[in-house]
This record gives structure tokens, C-alpha cells and sequence, in this order.
């Protein structure tokens, strides 16, 4: 069912933009630029702080429009894993992932008329095991650049398997975002 509102979407993650417009009547990206620091410390804070930080000022300048910010990390040994900075970057987060299990955590900040709904789903994932050839010619192809942990599920080259929510690893927990947007039109028309 179509939510009949206009979505702002605080990404330019072109993933969340397919997950989530064809959910409403129309969408717009809008983004501002903002520093992705936080000062949480778990990976569940992290998401939800930095998707908060991401909403920026545009729930007071779209207040009758729903506005939602997402964040996503790669969670490994205690260390956060965000989109790479090069390709030797890609190539590092690759070969500490490779044959080994991680987590992906997607949290989300959705605002409508002066209220902010926060919250975040979590996966598990298991690497397959790469060899310094298979990593160097799936950065070749591109995709691993502006991903977080340099992959991407939805390319079946790297993950042997997965427990939890596809949406997750690919961005937003789209489930719960849309269950919270329709409980905030239900509360607040």
C-alpha cells in the first residue's frame, strides 16, 4: 500500500532510493552536507546518531512531509567499517572480511510534523573466502567504491551467506521505516 505523502530523502544512496520510492506518491533527494562524526560507541548508536545528524534541518523546512536519513556500517572486531576511501582502502576492508562473519547495522531517522522516530535492524553475514584475484577484480568493477565495507549483498560475489533482513544489508530496514511512517500519518493527521 502507497503512503500518500511526498518522502524527502535525506540519501543520495541511489539503494535507498529504490527500497523506498516506490512506497510513496513522490520523492525527493535532498541532502545536506554534514560532518559524519558521532560520539556514540556501540554500533546501534552509531547508525541511529549519524541518520539523526543526516536529517539535518529539513524536518523544520518539510514539516508536512515525512523525511527520512539513513546511515549503514560494517561492524568487525569492534570496528567500524563505512564506505572506503580508495581503492587500496576497498582492497584492506575486503581481505580482513574475507572467510570471516561480520555484522551490517542500518539505522534510520524518519521526521513528520515536529516528531523524529529513531531505530535500526542489524544483519549477520558471512564472507566468502577471497583470494587477492577475486577481490582486485570485484574492485575492478566498480561497486565496492561506494559501499560500506566495500560490498555490496546484492552483487553475490563476496558473501557466502546471511541471516536477517536483505533490506538491512542493502541500506535501510525498509519494514520498519514503513510501519513508522504510517503509525506517525495514523498519530499526527
Amino acid at each position: 500500500m502507497k503512503i500518500n505523502k511526498r518522502l524527502i530523502l535525506a540519501s543520495k544512496s541511489p539503494r535507498r532510493y529504490e527500497l523506498l520510492n516506490p512506497h510513496f506518491d513522490k520523492t525527493e533527494i535532498v541532502t545536506k552536507d554534514v560532518k559524519e562524526e558521532y560520539f556514540a560507541t556501540t554500533p546501534a548508536e552509531i547508525v541511529v546518531e549519524l541518520a539523526k545528524l543526516k536529517l539535518a534541518d529539513l524536518p523544520k523546512i518539510y514539516p508536512n512531509d515525512i523525511v527520512i536519513a539513513g546511515d549503514t556500517i560494517v561492524w568487525f572486531k569492534t570496528k567500524v567499517y563505512g564506505k572506503p576511501k580508495d581503492r587500496q582502502d576497498a582492497f584492506r576492508m575486503l581481505k580482513e572480511l574475507s572467510g570471516n562473519c561480520h555484522q551490517v547495522y542500518s539505522g534510520f531517522a524518519v521526521a513528520y510534523k515536529g516528531q523524529v522516530v529513531t531505530g535500526y535492524d542489524k544483519s549477520d553475514i558471512i564472507f566468502k573466502c577471497l583470494s587477492d584475484e577475486m577481490i582486485e577484480n570485484y574492485i575492478n568493477s566498480g561497486s565496492p567504491l561506494d559501499k560500506a565495507g566495500s560490498y555490496g549483498v546484492q552483487d553475490g560475489v563476496v558473501v557466502e551467506r546471511f541471516s536477517g533482513d536483505i533490506n538491512t544489508i542493502i541500506g535501510l530496514p525498509l519494514d520498519k521505516i514503513l510501519s513508522v511512517c504510517k503509525e506517525l500519518i495514523f498519530t499526527y493527521e
